[in-house]
């Protein structure tokens, strides 16, 4: 789990709209893959099978960071 103080430190604000795109489905996951990825890279291992498998999770970890961090809220 990221804080929000670490997610501001790592994005910009412009980066952040972009990672609210993403989780919203209105960006694609790979405009900002790299940065997710270098951004996580300390709490997951890639699965080497399934690049579909690490999108998802990163995803989930990464909407529920800014849900927590109240930078995001999601309707379900």
């Amino acid at each position: 789990m990221k804080t929000v103080t670490q997610i501001k430190q790592h994005f910009s604000d412009e980066e952040i709209k972009l990672l609210i795109e993403i989780i919203k489905g209105k960006q694609e996951f790979s405009v900002m893959e790299n940065t997710i990825r270098d951004f996580y890279g300390d709490e997951y291992d890639p699965n080497e099978i399934s690049d579909d498998y690490d999108k998802e999770y990163l995803l989930e970890k990464l909407e529920f960071d800014l849900e927590l961090g109240g930078l995001i809220w999601i309707k379900q």
